[in-house]
């Protein structure tokens, strides 16, 4: 996201600063132990870059998800409703360079992403639990149940 009266990295600087980004996010200890800390910091950052003349938050939120499935976290929806605290997490970042308001908003988007999935399949492992224990059941939902239980 770029700030008011910003407009990003200069087109000469772009594939600089990208390059940096990626050296960045290739650099971080584990990326599959802090997916969603560094997914979001490669959005954030990605929005301050600011690469293309349009469709930049579009852009940086396929990329985000597409780094989020490579390390085997599902990905998400930033929902319309929620547009405006998605740009104060992104603006918190822009301002005073603190991911953690993104991350949290990340969390919460994960949840409202996949609460409807997971009711679902919480509903067919019932019906199935007579054949199959749940914990025994289907590994796509045990996967984002854990994850959805982590801190």
């Amino acid at each position: 996201m770029v700030g008011a009266g910003e407009v990003g990295a200069a087109p000469e600087s772009v594939a600089e600063e990208m390059g940096e980004l990626l050296d960045e996010i290739a650099a971080t200890d584990d990326p599959s132990v802090q997916a969603l800390t560094a997914a979001a910091c490669l959005h954030a950052k990605f929005e301050n870059i600011h690469p293309f003349a349009d469709g930049n938050g579009r852009a940086g939120r396929v990329l985000m998800n597409y780094f989020l499935l490579v390390y085997h976290h599902p990905p998400i929806t930033v929902f319309d409703v929620d547009r405006t605290t998605y740009y104060q997490a992104l603006g918190a970042f822009d301002l005073n360079q603190d991911i953690q308001p993104l991350k949290f908003f990340l969390e919460r988007q994960t949840v409202k992403t996949w609460e409807k999935t997971l009711r679902r399949e919480r509903r067919r492992s019932n019906r199935n639990q007579v054949c199959v224990h749940p914990e025994e059941g289907d590994g796509q939902f045990n996967s984002i149940s854990r994850l959805l239980l982590l801190p």
